[in-house]
């Protein structure tokens, strides 16, 4: 089974704009995007990358958020097309980053042009209904939560929730292995307090002694690797930078309590190269005893 992790693609373009019609948080988030984020984040990188994670074939690409920067309609929908380019909705596993879900009107929008990617949701207003979500690949369980919700001026926090906090247990089955995918650093101490997940040490509280095998998130744009208890820990750069644009794969294999773990870590080579290197490999085994289930 072969996963690619990718994130933070920031891939909508703001040109079409016009600060004076904007309105709160989305002034400051164009500014940004004026003098930094439009030339950081670069398509003529993204396309390079999407072509190469489609050559590698993965079987799940795992998508854990910022398509967009200010969560605009017409960011939105110009989004979906290359949602679809990269494969269909059975085949990537999309987590909203605070991006997405920007200002108290994004929901709708992800929700219309989104649809086919998200999961399905009885509360429109609520961004966190539907998740966790959960899909088995193979050996595999792809778990999604949603932390982004909208967020005052200057604030790129994320709160996941008691209701999702709470669902995540019953989730995680000792006989698959467990991928927990989310966009904010999950787990205290791992970015400033600005960007952090508000409610990291109830998921910690929650996710301790269970069987969690690897945790993905996005949001930092950097490539860094982490520990909780058993589980791995991984980021992954925007998928854009002209920096050091990035990709993940992960091929597992295995079953029975008994899995096999190689990651490659797939890193831009240079802005003017678009060539992307092994920048990092790990190989590892996850081994978990398995009580037999009863015969139905």
């Amino acid at each position: 089974m072969r996963l690619i992790h990718i994130t933070d693609p920031h891939l909508s373009s703001l040109e079409f704009c016009r600060f004076s019609r904007l309105r709160g948080k989305r002034r400051s988030g164009f500014l940004s995007w004026r003098r930094k984020r439009r030339h950081e984040h670069r398509p003529e990188i993204l396309e390079h990358l999407t072509r190469r994670l489609l050559e590698d074939r993965p079987d799940q690409v795992l998508l854990t958020g910022d398509l967009v920067h200010i969560g605009l309609e017409r960011e939105i929908s110009e989004v979906a097309d290359w949602l679809r380019r990269v494969g269909p909705p059975e085949r990537v596993c999309l987590v909203p980053g605070n991006h997405d879900l920007y200002a108290g009107d994004s929901l709708a929008h992800l929700r219309r042009y989104w649809s086919d990617y998200l999961p399905p949701f009885d509360r429109f207003a609520d961004p966190h209904d539907g998740y966790p979500y959960c899909r088995d690949r193979g050996p595999v369980r792809l778990i999604g939560l949603n932390s982004s919700v909208p967020t005052p001026v200057f604030s790129a926090r994320g709160r996941i929730g008691e209701a999702q906090a709470g669902a995540l247990p019953r989730l995680l089955d000792p006989a698959r292995f467990n991928v927990l995918l989310i966009h904010h650093p999950p787990f205290p101490g791992m970015t400033t307090r600005r960007k952090a997940l508000g409610d990291d040490r109830r998921l910690a509280r929650t996710l301790s002694g269970l069987p969690v095998d690897l945790v993905l998130h996005g949001h930092v744009h950097r490539n860094r690797r982490h520990a909780f208890g058993e589980a791995r820990v991984f980021s992954t750069s925007s998928a854009s930078s002209r920096r050091d644009a990035s990709y993940r794969v992960f091929d597992v294999s295995g079953g029975d309590g008994s899995w096999v773990v190689k990651m490659q870590l797939r890193t831009l080579d240079s802005a003017d190269d678009p060539s992307f290197e092994i920048a990092d490999r790990e190989e590892w085994r996850v081994e978990r005893p398995v009580m037999n289930r009863p015969v139905t």
